[in-house]
């Protein structure tokens, strides 16, 4: 095997350890939850990790606050101060974190020939895949199942024309809430029947509404998981590896 190619082949590797690093490292800095109230304080949102709604909570005087009619419009507009304030956090880890410059640190890397400079991450400590007992076919053949499995997923993201949405009830249907991947879409409530409810039983057909909601996106996500395991992309991805890292089976 050509040492200049494999001097590439290593140089490629860290400058993508460099880059999953910084990918990680925003990650791990980016605000988990959050809050937001309406503007006329009748109810709070209560953000999970995923940017959908934890929780939904009325006020004990909801009703001194924000009439029935409009107590779905407030959900959203609670919402959206959380969103905001999620947002205001993300601003402030980078300014923190001075990741600009180290995403330019990391992009000079991919453009300099030669060995990468050092960046300000620590090693990699997550193990990679163990690959002692995969015994991959010829590269002609795995190549071949790749760019057929690649088909496969641009197919199904021209299928898939926006994020599955996902629709929870309450009882009788009083509150409806819809979400999708990262995000509260809207929340209906019977004006009718909300004018006789305290915050208790309010607050119990929001988390009604929204335990069916994230109950029913898992599922489409889980649907989607599976359509995508059934192209076992990580055995490719297996395979692939124990012939990069099999100097012999490249020049095979």
């Amino acid at each position: 095997m050509d040492q200049e190619f494999l001097a590439g082949l290593q140089q490629f590797q860290q400058q993508a350890q460099n880059l999953q690093n910084l990918m990680t490292d925003m990650q791990n800095r980016m605000p988990q939850g959050g809050e937001g109230t309406d503007a006329q304080g009748a109810v709070t949102v209560f953000l999970a990790a995923d940017g959908i709604p934890e929780s939904i909570k009325a006020a004990s005087d909801w009703q001194r606050r924000q009439g029935p009619e409009v107590i779905g419009a407030a959900v959203l507009d609670a919402y959206g101060t959380a969103m905001s304030a999620r947002m205001e956090g993300v601003a402030r880890a980078f300014d923190q974190a001075d990741w600009q410059s180290t995403a330019e640190q990391v992009d000079r890397s991919l453009a300099l020939p030669g060995p990468p400079p050092a960046t300000a991450f620590p090693p990699a400590t997550p193990p990679g895949p163990d690959l002692r007992h995969v015994v991959p076919r010829s590269l002609d053949e795995v190549t071949e199942d790749a760019l057929s499995a690649l088909d496969a997923v641009q197919q199904m993201a021209t299928t898939v024309a926006e994020p599955p949405r996902a629709v929870g009830r309450s009882t009788a249907h009083r509150v409806v809430i819809t979400v999708t991947k990262g995000a509260l879409l809207s929340c209906e409530v019977d004006p009718q029947w909300a004018a006789k409810q305290t915050s208790i039983g309010l607050n119990q057909a929001f988390e009604e509404a929204l335990a069916g909601a994230r109950s029913q996106l898992g599922e489409l996500e889980a649907a989607a998981e599976d359509d995508t395991g059934r192209l076992q992309l990580d055995g490719l991805l297996h395979e692939a590896l124990a012939i990069l890292s099999d100097p012999r089976r490249l020049a095979e």
